[in-house]
């Protein structure tokens, strides 16, 4: 019988780790400062996965983390532009460095952890991923969301419905913004109404005012990979998706 393995979101797991340690600290001449305990963060990141490996009764993990740079800025610069000049928590390298030494780090070439979890999960029905990112809801696995303490199991048509109504929505976390004015209930609704299916997507932009071309980015933004197939590791290149 295969090692049941969680795919832990690492990035996700040292963020909240690390402001989570952070303390205010007020000085003489109403002075503030703020500091961070690194060993403190270290607890944390143990406790986060111990508590993920026991809630999905797994054997083993992994924790994924996300390259410098990924393949999303290739198409769309302004990718994750709007997080420029937002605050890291202290301590964000040095914790992130150990948790890949100690605690099984994984990542890879061009790609976000998204990605590498998904890749592992939709492949292997022996792996759950575990995160707290809404995003996990476009992969056909099992996924545990630590954050809500639940977990599910999204068939490939729950995954693919998802996909398209992300590519209508944006996400504007990741600073790309979809079809003017189309949010996550609406555009669930038009793919209630008119079917999910990819001339749905292109129906709402063109609505917009907006172009297939745009449809198709947003779509290929909000897509996280979910076969191997779909990325040649030596290279670190993608095969970008495209509808049906």
């Amino acid at each position: 019988m295969k090692k049941r393995i969680a795919a832990i979101d690492g990035d996700m797991v040292v963020y909240r780790a690390g402001f989570a340690s952070e303390t205010e600290i007020k000085w003489e001449d109403d002075i503030w400062t703020l500091q961070s305990s690194e060993p403190e963060m270290k607890v944390i990141v143990d406790d986060m996965i111990e508590y993920a490996v026991d809630q999905t009764k797994a054997d083993d993990y992994l924790m994924v983390f996300s390259d410098k740079r990924n393949f999303r800025y290739n198409i769309f610069p302004e990718y994750k532009a709007n997080r420029k000049g937002k605050r890291k928590p202290l301590g964000l390298k040095a914790i992130t460095d150990w948790a890949f030494k100690t605690h099984n780090g994984v990542r890879k070439n061009n790609l976000e952890a998204d990605d590498v979890i998904g890749m592992l999960c939709c492949s292997n029905d022996n792996y759950v991923a575990v995160s707290g990112d809404k995003d996990f809801g476009t992969l056909n696995c099992e996924w545990f969301n630590f954050l809500k303490q639940e977990t599910s199991h999204t068939t490939q048509e729950e995954a693919d419905y998802n996909h398209l109504a992300q590519a209508m929505s944006g996400d504007s976390v990741d600073g790309f913004s979809g079809a003017k004015g189309i949010g996550a209930v609406t555009a669930m609704k038009l793919l209630d109404k008119h079917g999910a299916t990819w001339s749905t997507v292109v129906d709402a932009y063109e609505s917009k005012g907006q172009t297939e071309e745009d449809a198709l980015l947003n779509a290929r933004l909000s897509y996280i990979l979910r076969n191997p197939n779909e990325y040649n590791e030596k290279e670190g290149e993608i095969k970008l998706w495209n509808p049906k």
